[in-house]
């Protein structure tokens, strides 16, 4: 039993101990990140894209005649599929 809990202790002890001599070899960041990562901020605000707006082109009516007919091919078939 008190193999058990020697061992458990020492795992405990190398799990703490053991990442503290790398985690104090990094260098500490800015206190301005900091403070924005603690209050929750994004620390690097992303810059709004500008979308452009563009205005559809005014169709032809050969194009409305063309939209027209592709429109009711659809239904012919479906009117077809409920009659069998």
């Amino acid at each position: 039993m008190g193999f058990v809990v020697g061992a458990a202790l020492m795992g405990i002890l190398v799990i703490v101990i053991g990442p503290t001599r790398r985690v104090r070899a990094e260098t500490g960041i800015d206190d301005e990140v900091e403070t924005r990562i603690l209050l929750g901020i994004d620390p690097e605000p992303q810059v709004a894209s500008v979308v452009e707006i563009t205005h559809p082109r005014e169709y032809s009516n050969d194009d409305l005649a063309e939209l027209e007919s592709l429109s009711k091919a659809p239904q012919a078939r479906t009117a077809k599929k409920r009659k069998r």
